[in-house]
């Protein structure tokens, strides 16, 4: 097992929170584990579209139950990669992508923390 480079604590979160990446939604998952400098989440798409979209610096992300919604909160991919192998008879894949928050005015940052003390279920190890 590999030594642990995070500076930041990772959070699991409710099953109900889910990010949307770029101005037009073109990723849509659910959210697997958040910091105060990024998250990761998971999300169907067809095996030739993965990652091959510019417009993603920016992400929302939400509560499908609790009122609650952070948008374009600036952020980078780190890694977008398939989830699991599948053959190529499968049209559509499951992803993770990972992405790190930019500098964040400080209402997001705010909101932020606000939402992984309240939304947050345990730590991730």
């Amino acid at each position: 097992m590999g030594v642990e480079r995070r500076k930041f604590i990772r959070f699991l979160v409710q099953d109900n929170t889910f990010a949307t990446l770029g101005s037009v939604f073109y990723k849509v998952g659910k959210v697997n584990d958040i910091s105060i400098k990024g998250l990761s989440f998971s999300y169907l798409s067809e095996n030739i579209e993965a990652g091959s979209n510019s417009d993603s610096s920016r992400v929302d992300i939400f509560l499908s139950k609790n009122n609650f919604y952070l948008t374009n909160v600036p952020c980078k991919i780190v890694y977008d990669i398939p989830n699991h192998i599948s053959s190529k008879n499968h049209s559509v894949m499951m992803y993770r992508c990972g992405l790190y928050f930019g500098k964040l005015p400080k209402i997001q940052l705010k909101l932020l923390s606000i939402f992984i003390k309240k939304h947050a279920t345990e730590v991730f190890s």
